[in-house]
This record gives C-alpha cells, sequence and structure tokens, in this order.
C-alpha cells in the first residue's frame, strides 16, 4: 500500500472538507433538526427528542443562492397569547425585532432578513429561550445543537465565511454564494380513459384473490378491500388496503395487465430519498392526474411522519414530492420539513 506524504493527507483532508452536502438531507442534532431539500434551501425546527408536547417552537428557513434572505418565526400553539421572552434567565433584547402576524392556526412571531440575523445573532450563544408565565406546559425552546445546525446549513448551501453565514460570518461577499440548482421539471400525465365499475370491480378481485399470501396475516382486525385504477390502455394499478391501526393503514400495490389473468409488473417508481419506503398509512391514486401519494403519520395528532406523491408518465412514476419529520415537534399537523421539490408545472 503506497504511503501518503503529510502534504498529500492535508490536501486530501481540504479536499474531503470542501465537499458539498449530498441533498436532501436530514438530521438530527441534539434539540434541533435540520432538513435541506434537492434545491439546497434548508430548514431547521427546534425539536427534542421525545414524544413530550412543546406548545413553543422556533422555525428557521433559508432558500438556497446569494440573495435568499433567512426567515425565523416562532410559534405557541396554546391559548392566551405571546408573553415576555426571556434568554437565560434575561429579557431577549432583540424581541423589538420580532413582529406579531396573525395566521389561520392562530399567531407567530416573525422575522425576515437583517432582524431575523440579529435575533439569531442573540440566540446562538445560548442555552434556552423561554415564555414568560405560567402555564400547564412549558413554554420553553432548547437550543441545544443550533450551532452546529447553522454551520451544517451554510455547508449545504456555500455561506461557510461568508458575510451572510448564519454561524461564521466571513469576509467573502455574497456574490460567491451559489445559486439554488434548477428544480426538476416532470414530464406530464398523458390521461386515460377511466375503467368502467364493471371492469375495476374485476380486476380489483382478481388481483386480490391472487396475491393473498403475499400480504395476509392471521388477524387482521377486518376485511381487506381493493381498488383499480386505469393507468394506460394496457395496465392497471390496484391499492389493497389490508389492514389498519389507530391511525394508519398498510397497503399493498400492485401494477398489473388490465387483461386476465392480470400478469404483475414492476410498479417503476422513482425511489424516495434517504432510503424511505413510502405507500403506506394512507395511499391515494388519482386516475385524472395520474398522482399516486401516502401519507403516513408518526402519531395521531400528525405533528411527525411523512408523505410523498409521484405523477404517472403513462410509462413510470416519477417523484414530485417528499416530506418528512421524525421528531414529533411541528407546531401544526402535516407540517413536515419538504426534501423534494419539482418544477411548477405550466
Amino acid at each position: 500500500m503506497p504511503r501518503w506524504s503529510p502534504f498529500m493527507a492535508l490536501w486530501v483532508a481540504a479536499t474531503a472538507q470542501a465537499a458539498p452536502e449530498q441533498v436532501p438531507l436530514y438530521r438530527e442534532i441534539k434539540d434541533w433538526v435540520v432538513a435541506c431539500d434537492n434545491l439546497r434551501g434548508c430548514e431547521a425546527i427546534s425539536a427534542a427528542d421525545g414524544f413530550d408536547y412543546r406548545p413553543l417552537s422556533l422555525n428557521l428557513q433559508r432558500a438556497a443562492g446569494p440573495r435568499a434572505p433567512l426567515q425565523l418565526s416562532l410559534h405557541y400553539a396554546e391559548a392566551g397569547g405571546y408573553a415576555p421572552l426571556q434568554l437565560d434567565g434575561r429579557p431577549l433584547a432583540s424581541a423589538g425585532r420580532l413582529r406579531l402576524t396573525e395566521e389561520d392556526d392562530g399567531a407567530a412571531l416573525l422575522a425576515e432578513g437583517a432582524d431575523a440575523q440579529a435575533v439569531l445573532a442573540e440566540l446562538r450563544n445560548a442555552s434556552q429561550l423561554r415564555m414568560d408565565g405560567e402555564r400547564e406546559y412549558e413554554a420553553v425552546v432548547s437550543l441545544s445543537g443550533l450551532s452546529a445546525v447553522l454551520l451544517l446549513m451554510d455547508a449545504v448551501q456555500g455561506r461557510v465565511d461568508t458575510q451572510g453565514a448564519l454561524y461564521r460570518p466571513g469576509s467573502r461577499p455574497d456574490s460567491e454564494v451559489p445559486a439554488a440548482p434548477p428544480a426538476p421539471e416532470l414530464r406530464a400525465h398523458p390521461g386515460v380513459t377511466p375503467l368502467s365499475e364493471h371492469e375495476s370491480q374485476a380486476i380489483a378481485a382478481a388481483v386480490m384473490a391472487q396475491t393473498r399470501d403475499q400480504w395476509a396475516e392471521e388477524d387482521m382486525g377486518g376485511e381487506p378491500e381493493a381498488e383499480a385504477y386505469a393507468l394506460n390502455e394496457r395496465e392497471a394499478l390496484v391499492l389493497i388496503q389490508t389492514w389498519c391501526a389507530a391511525y394508519n393503514c398498510d397497503f399493498a400495490v400492485y401494477r398489473v395487465d388490465r387483461q386476465a389473468p392480470h400478469a404483475q409488473r414492476d410498479l417503476q417508481l422513482d425511489p424516495l430519498p434517504l432510503g424511505h419506503d413510502g405507500l403506506s398509512g394512507w395511499v391515494s391514486y388519482d386516475s385524472d392526474s395520474g398522482e399516486l401519494a401516502y401519507l403516513y403519520k408518526g402519531r395521531g395528532i400528525a405533528d411527525c411522519g411523512e408523505a410523498g406523491s409521484w405523477r404517472f408518465d403513462g410509462a413510470r412514476f416519477q417523484l414530485a414530492s417528499f416530506s418528512y419529520l421524525g421528531r414529533c415537534a411541528a407546531r401544526n399537523p402535516g407540517e413536515w420539513p419538504v426534501l423534494w421539490r419539482v418544477a411548477a408545472p405550466d
């Protein structure tokens, strides 16, 4: 085995350090979650490990590109409004930079651009943000892990040592920050004549009977249900809801010939990011738009979980969206970080 000179070892280490982070990216760092999508847009959420209810949450978002501003939002999920904010036992000096904004689900304290940067500069060297007052649930945001999250967001977006960096601003001009990559463009769904009710029922019943040994269990808690949809003039998609628990169901999904004996075909499904499986929880197909979608709740109130969708182009299912939050810390059901985006249709 060849021996590396000290110079070569340093060069390899520097090259590896400079290599851009792969996206999509999802990491849990101490009491925070950071997620960056395929366009290098990043979101950080205060999210301590465990299932305890936390009514106060802090969210940071920034798109990729040299002119993208930081967006900071603080949400309180309970009634009673906002009380003064304490940072490690002292008043938050930058609180005046937060503006109260009414939202559909209540209100939020927001800051953007220079105001958000000023609030963050105060937060990143502290341990805990707390809202004053006695209440049933502690209104506390742990800042443990925030510095590492900010540095990772900067690294993903090429901002380290730039003037607008979140963690370690430097002398590099923001004009050196790389632009966001282009969003993938999906091929259109060509459309297809829907199955008649008779053909749909016949295909669903036949495929359910043929595949029962692949998904049936002794105690399924109810009868399975199946639906069939036209994919094109030759093939159909069959969704079999095999069994359900409290708030999620299991599904078996098949692509088959429309003609008997309904031979199975490869689903031709683009993989989800980060090795996720999908197609569980609740699965649906819209034959008009060609969208195959699923949603899986991490727990009943849906403040964690995942969701994804694909668009059928006549031959294969193209990945259209994917969201995921592994820790139960979102402020509203289904508000999970987006990890995959595509270009909006014309």
